[in-house]
């Protein structure tokens, strides 16, 4: 892969400092940082995004006699939205497939910098570019009344990190796939954060493979596990998950499990919409189907039952009064009027519309689900378990 340098050339007069990176034991002097750069990486190919004022100006005329070898990357002013398109293009065409990029923001002027970092962060995920480094020459920290002061260079490259987080964080989110953080957490003298992300992975396993209890179960641990985290685990270099940790909280703690009875179906139904919310349509009419039986089981008997036989019978009970729910128990009459129809919902989504009566189309399955699955609230009420309001809140 090869190796890129991106600076850019102003108009401007650029004043001579003395760059000193803690990442490189030379101080390099000189007035434009790309110098620096270029000597501290001599196999990277400097690129020079400069508009034809700077590269026709002083600055260019500088780059040309002392370092023929930086190529020119011509891009324009950026003033108008339409020009902005056209310089974000410009900066991502200077940049081939599957190379390393060491980003200098020192020199930019105006949105210049800002676009740079939109099109490689771009870049990152179209052509699989790696932002290796982002540097910035800090002219203004350098002491003006100390003979031969040092100008600090600024290692911004910790903050791209939070690119990544937030991406991973915003992917569990949406979609439940934790996937996306099982490299970032591979950090040295991280273990609390490893055994967070161990336990986000668990998580993310039993939301994609319909495991409810392991779900509320896997919840709980690992919301202790966040708050011991936060707690005693706030390294740098943990910073970013640190930022995106509330995210996190949020998406679990709805399904966290509890001793209380009622209070796991509570967060069985919390699942139920989880997944609707996600576009997970399949699970979420599935598991509605089998959280109405362990509604009905926990009416019958006080608790929620996991024995086949007990869920059997809760099923074969509302399916012989769904026929004739004004025959059923008054408590039993809304979940037999629905059970059809959440049982003929789920067949039709669990064998793929493959069936000569289906006649949901898919622009309208959404719709579908949600009008069913609006009648849990009502359903259940009379078997004592209440969705809507403070208590269930």
């Amino acid at each position: 892969m090869s190796l890129i340098v991106l600076s850019s050339l102003g108009t401007g007069a650029y004043r001579e400092a003395h760059y000193e990176s803690e990442h490189h034991s030379e101080v390099i002097r000189t007035g434009l940082f790309a110098v620096a750069l270029h000597r501290w990486y001599p196999e990277a190919k400097v690129k020079l995004l400069a508009t034809d004022a700077a590269w026709e100006g002083g600055n260019g005329q500088y780059v040309r006699e002392h370092h023929p070898d930086f190529e020119r990357v011509r891009i324009s002013e950026g003033r108008t939205e339409a020009e902005a398109w056209e310089l974000f293009g410009q900066m991502t065409g200077a940049v081939p497939p599957d190379s390393r990029v060491i980003f200098d923001i020192t020199h930019g002027l105006r949105s210049l910098p800002m676009l740079g970092f939109l099109a490689l962060s771009y870049l990152r995920v179209v052509r699989n570019v790696t932002l290796e480094k982002v540097y910035y020459g800090a002219l203004e920290l350098t002491p003006r009344d100390v003979e031969g002061a040092t100008t600090p260079v600024v290692d911004l490259t910790p903050l791209v990190a939070l690119l990544d987080w937030a991406q991973a964080a915003g992917r569990f989110q949406d979609t439940g796939d934790a996937r996306l953080f099982q490299k970032l957490t591979d950090v040295a003298g991280a273990n609390d954060l490893k055994n967070v992300a161990a336990k986000l992975s668990e998580l993310s396993a039993a939301l994609a493979s319909n495991r409810t209890l392991e779900v509320g179960a896997l919840s709980t641990e690992l919301l202790k596990k966040l708050g011991r985290w936060k707690r005693e685990d706030t390294l740098a270099h943990h910073r970013p998950f640190l930022e995106v940790a509330d995210v996190v909280t949020t998406t679990v703690q709805p399904l966290q499990a509890s001793e209380d009875q009622r209070l796991n179906l509570l967060s069985h139904h919390a699942q139920i919409e989880w997944y609707q919310q996600r576009g997970h349509l399949v699970q979420a009419v599935g598991l509605a189907r089998e959280w109405l039986v362990s509604v009905v089981t926990w009416w019958q008997t006080g608790k929620l039952q996991l024995r086949r036989e007990v869920r059997k019978d809760a099923e074969t009970l509302l399916g012989q009064h769904a026929k004739n729910p004004q025959q059923a128990p008054a408590e039993l009459q809304e979940a037999a009027n629905l059970w059809e129809k959440l049982t003929d919902l789920r067949n039709d989504l669990a064998h793929f519309g493959m069936r000569d009566d289906s006649r949901t189309k898919s622009i309208r399955v959404s719709s579908r689900v949600a009008e069913v699955l609006g009648l849990l609230p009502a359903a259940v009420r009379p078997l004592g378990l209440e969705l809507e309001g403070p208590e269930s809140a």
